[in-house]
């Protein structure tokens, strides 16, 4: 029987599967400091989990605790023992190894634990909290309800096919964040591209004003995206790969979509939304 889940739980497991998201972001770098940060990410990401499932199950747990002592908490209780006693304790003792010893990990070996990693997110979620690692979702990390909503809606547009409408949802969840309300953002805006007399185009400065201008537009991007502690590259894509949604002085938008959409991969979309 799975007990009830209170929000602070649930909060709680939410913050352990970002920190193993962003480990895995961290990872993707593959260079041996990287990995070495990744692993660290990965311990405390599982910890993380643990120490909720333990008070979702409303388990005492001793002052001085190991890493380790999960199983033996978890099976004292008289609950089913958990899964992966020898995957969890080969990342732990790499861990103690970097962290205490100075010894850097294999970076096949911190690859290879990732993966396995999500999958006892995956087995303890099922088995304690009738959860599985996909119902965690890190949009509840969002604080504006009004962006969370939109960014939950653009999930089940994607999945029921509707991608056009799902990537506008996203561009107008991030409208929100950059234009919070009672609240005024300095963000950078590109000047407008004069128009030029014919012959002064044909002489070879409009493209020139073209390609000045598409330097602006992107480099005010950049500095926006910075601002938010965006990674300005995925906040240049994201921009150029979903709907222009323009609004006007009463807040109404107007959607213009530059194609199908069709093409969009569901890692494509997951990679927009986080």
């Amino acid at each position: 029987m799975v007990t009830a889940m209170l929000p602070d739980i649930r909060r709680r497991i939410v913050n352990a599967k970002y920190v193993l998201e962003r480990e895995a972001r961290i990872q993707a770098e593959s260079n041996e400091m990287s990995l070495s940060i990744s692993l660290l990410l990965m311990h405390d990401a599982v910890e993380l989990l643990m120490l909720a499932v333990l008070d979702h199950l409303q388990l005492a747990t001793r002052k001085r605790r190991e890493f380790m002592d999960f199983w033996s908490d978890i099976k004292q209780a008289g609950h089913a023992e958990p899964p992966d006693f020898v995957l969890m304790d080969s990342l732990n003792k790499l861990r103690v190894g970097l962290k205490h010893n100075g010894n850097l990990p294999h970076p096949q070996a911190v690859r290879d634990l990732l993966p396995r990693v999500m999958g006892f997110f995956e087995n303890v979620l099922k088995a304690y909290c009738g959860l599985s690692y996909s119902d965690v979702s890190l949009i509840d990390l969002v604080p504006d309800q009004e962006v969370c909503s939109l960014l939950h809606d653009a999930q089940k547009m994607f999945s029921s096919g509707k991608k056009a409408e799902a990537l506008t949802n996203l561009k107008i969840a991030l409208h929100k964040v950059e234009h919070p309300k009672a609240k005024h953002l300095s963000l950078l805006q590109a000047p407008r591209k004069p128009s030029l007399p014919s012959e002064v185009a044909r002489a070879g400065w409009g493209k020139y004003l073209d390609e000045l201008d598409s330097f602006l537009r992107e480099s005010a991007l950049r500095t926006n995206a910075a601002m938010f502690g965006v990674d300005p590259a995925r906040y240049g894509s994201f921009i150029r790969n979903t709907p222009i949604v323009q609004w006007s002085v009463s807040g109404k938008s107007t959607v213009v979509l530059t194609s199908t959409y069709s093409a969009v991969s569901e890692e494509d979309f997951t990679e927009m939304v986080f």
